[in-house]
C-alpha cells in the first residue's frame, strides 16, 4: 500500500518539476491509474496537490 503512494508522489514530483505549469488533475489520474491507486489515496493525492493540505 505505501509503495503505491510513494511511487505515485515521486511521479507526480517529478512531472512537475519537468513541467510545472502541467494539469495537475491529470497526473493525479495517471498516477492513480499507473499505481493501482485505491480511492483513499487518490483522495490523499488531490489534498496534497490541488488543495495544498
Amino acid at each position: 500500500m505505501y509503495d503505491e503512494i510513494t511511487g505515485a508522489v515521486k511521479f507526480i514530483s517529478q512531472e512537475l518539476k519537468i513541467n510545472p505549469d502541467t494539469d495537475k488533475s491529470r497526473l493525479i489520474d495517471e498516477a492513480s491509474q499507473k499505481f493501482n491507486l485505491t480511492p483513499v489515496q487518490t483522495d490523499f493525492l488531490v489534498n496534497k496537490y490541488i488543495l495544498g493540505e
